[in-house]
């Protein structure tokens, strides 16, 4: 239930016990805006968008390139004349949803332009450009659609450059990682925040595939995404960068537990022993220690040790790489439960059981018959979840002062 509907509902009952009048109430809910939650006409322009280039797209061999070349134009121009008449009419739903269509139109009609006359492009140019058109779209008129919109054709493009050409586009990258951040500081939403930095994951993860670095590097990826969140003042925004980053190295840790072993034995390049990679790991270790060092009652020094380099210890790193992420999660939960911080102690379970179970595994499968396997996997969870809510209920009672 929105803002509006909770205080009709309530605000009734305050006028019958003659806490405030009718017009009171009246002009309390003129405070909060109408919202609109209406997304079918959004949907349904995109089908009939999507109907008419399947449409075209079915009788593309039939025309002549001039008809095929006018026809795109005519697209492009017609969906966004008609997304503007429709915000003329204060129709603004219905008028983002056209201009949005205009903005795929124009995407797709670089790619099949470059097929009627025949363009061959080995880059990401194409993304350049529609990505940019987006960009303005925004900047003229501002919604989140065209905001979502932009993310998905950028991150598109960058995996298409990397998958398609093994290549990085910087020019792509900025537009990505400069112009959607900015917009992302407009907005100033969580979700928009977490969207942007899987965004950042993204384009870390194209430009290692570009320049054929290991997959090690994506510590340093993480470890910038989690400065960011110790040099943001937006606090919607350190929650979500902090978020992301930590997930990405725990997630990047359980890879290190099952495959660093075998990368290391059938290929010596996996340990980044350039010089780079450690100036760059001490430099963004180094900012961040600043960072908190001036505000230590906010900072959580043991999220550090999740970006250590233990693969320089070798084949029995990835047993290292498991204590690790075991021991940190311990942490977080006790940490959670004397702070009586929700946040921290779903965070410090999930991370528990997470790594309890990849240790499971790791120990478990070459050793035991598959059903003993799971077997035995569900009764420890099990265990694991009933000796968690006694702890809770335990540290919750001592923090009462031993009052139930």
């Amino acid at each position: 239930m929105n803002e509006r509907k909770w205080l009709k509902k309530e605000g009734a009952k305050w006028i019958e016990k003659g806490l405030i009048e009718e017009d009171q109430l009246n002009g309390i809910i003129s405070l909060y805006e109408k919202k609109s939650s209406n997304l079918l006409p959004i949907l349904a322009s995109l089908l009939i968008g999507l109907g008419v280039l399947t449409f075209i797209a079915s009788n593309w061999g039939q025309m002549s390139d001039l008809f095929r070349f006018s026809l795109i134009c005519a697209a492009i121009i017609g969906f966004n004349l008609t997304g503007l008449y429709l915000l003329g009419k204060d129709k603004r739903t219905l008028g983002i949803a056209w201009i949005g269509i205009g903005t795929l139109t124009f995407g797709a009609g670089i790619f099949l332009t470059a097929q009627i006359f025949h363009i061959v492009s080995y880059s990401a140019n194409a993304f350049v450009l529609w990505t940019l058109i987006a960009l303005l779209t925004y900047f003229i008129l501002p919604n989140r659609y065209f905001y979502l919109l932009t993310l998905v054709i950028g991150t598109a493009g960058l995996i298409y450059s990397a998958v398609s050409f093994q290549s990085f586009s910087f020019i792509l990258a900025l537009l990505v990682v400069i112009g959607v951040g900015i917009i992302t500081l407009k907005e100033n939403e969580s979700l928009f925040y977490h969207l942007y930095a899987g965004a950042l994951t993204i384009t870390g993860i194209t430009f290692l595939v570009g320049y054929d670095l290991t997959y090690i590097w994506m510590t340093i990826v993480f470890l910038f995404i989690y400065a960011m969140s110790e040099w943001v003042p937006a606090e919607k925004a350190q929650f979500a960068y902090k978020n992301i980053s930590l997930l990405g190295v725990v997630i990047l840790t359980l890879v290190h537990v099952f495959l660093l072993e075998d990368m290391i034995r059938y290929n010596e390049n996996i340990i980044p022993a350039s010089l780079p990679y450690f100036i760059l790991l001490l430099i963004t270790i180094g900012l961040i220690s600043w960072s908190k060092y001036r505000r230590p009652s906010e900072s959580h020094w043991i999220d550090l040790i999740l970006f250590a380099p233990l693969f320089l210890i070798g084949e029995t790193a990835g047993v290292f790489y498991l204590l690790l992420v075991f021991g940190y999660s311990l942490y977080i939960l006790v940490e959670g439960y004397k702070l009586e911080d929700s946040t921290q102690i779903n965070r410090g379970t999930f991370l528990f059981l997470i790594s309890t179970l990849v240790a499971y595994i790791q120990l478990a499968w070459d050793f035991l018959p598959k059903s003993m396997f799971f077997l035995a996997g569900g009764i420890l969870l099990f265990l694991l979840s009933w000796y968690l809510e006694r702890r809770r209920r335990k540290w919750v009672h001592e923090a009462k002062g031993g009052q139930s």
